[in-house]
């Protein structure tokens, strides 16, 4: 039960922490005003403060804990239907709500009742991460801030692809959880990362954000890297004493890596950090 519990928190997470296309109650596009901001998502808060809106947010989420300051802020609660409330929302007298879509969907009704812009966002891709901070930082006023901050990043990002581009693609396996077994597919935006890094996704060709794929076909791609979350509490002599494991190319390599699971799940302006740090792991010898 606490597996499956685990389990339900850690897609949950993925879904809320996403961020890029949007729709909303009102047109979030044409909002005039985001002064009193409510902030559902931890990438949505990292953005607002990476465009310099962190004055205007005035409610954020329990999991919005980066930069340190969101600490500050009050909090609604979680970010799902369960934990979040809509009278608990309104009690902070937003005129904007930045949500996430397929999460947050249940809160277009009452808040375009309320004449409180929602804006829903998923994201897809390193570009649309992107994207989604230029657009923010017009909505809340802070258009130079916003295209800064976007501007470099796509500077950066340019630079890495370029470093990589002449480097063989090792083959990657990014594991989201391990019981049952879950990955990155086709549509997640981690699949970008690791192309972007100058890496290959084993599962790149399964549609979806986070499919289900089972231990066999893991053991038969036999990646040349194995790439996990530090939240799963997996050690490489754990990963190497799974059945039929110690083959796999990246095991036998010692190439099991862990990562710090906020800064790759959360689709903002740390996604550039992820890149790099995905590059340094599968292409050491190359300068960034």
């Amino acid at each position: 039960m606490k597996t499956v519990k685990k389990l339900v928190a850690a897609c949950a997470l993925l879904c809320a922490m996403g961020s890029v296309f949007a729709m909303g109650a009102k047109d979030a596009s044409s909002a005039t005003s985001a002064n009193r901001i409510v902030s559902l998502a931890p990438a949505n808060s990292e953005i607002l403060c990476a465009v310099g809106a962190y004055d205007q947010i005035v409610a954020r989420t329990d999991f919005c804990d980066f930069p340190a300051e969101l600490s500050k802020k009050p909090s609604v609660g979680g970010f799902d239907g369960k934990t979040v409330s809509v009278e608990t929302i309104l009690a902070y007298q937003p005129d904007f709500v930045y949500g996430t879509s397929g999460m947050h969907d249940f809160l277009k009704q009452p808040l375009e009742a309320a004449g409180i812009t929602l804006y829903l966002s998923k994201a897809d891709t390193v570009e649309a991460v992107i994207a989604e901070i230029r657009k923010i930082g017009k909505i809340t006023g802070h258009a130079k801030e916003g295209e800064a901050v976007a501007s470099t990043m796509e500077k950066e990002l340019a630079a890495i692809k370029k470093a990589v581009s002449k480097q063989t693609k090792p083959t990657v396996y990014y594991e989201v959880w391990g019981n049952p077994y879950m990955t990155v597919g086709n549509k997640s935006f981690i699949n970008g990362i690791i192309q972007a890094a100058g890496g290959t996704n084993i599962f790149a060709n399964v549609d979806g954000d986070y499919p289900m794929i089972s231990e066999e076909s893991v053991i038969a791609q036999n990646p040349q890297f194995i790439i996990i979350p530090n939240m799963n509490g997996e050690t490489k002599k754990s990963i190497s004493s799974r059945r039929g494991w110690s083959g796999i190319q990246a095991v036998k390599d010692g190439n099991v890596y862990f990562i710090d699971s906020d800064v790759y799940s959360r689709p903002g302006p740390r996604v550039i950090e992820a890149i790099k740090n995905i590059a340094g792991i599968l292409h050491p010898d190359v300068t960034f």
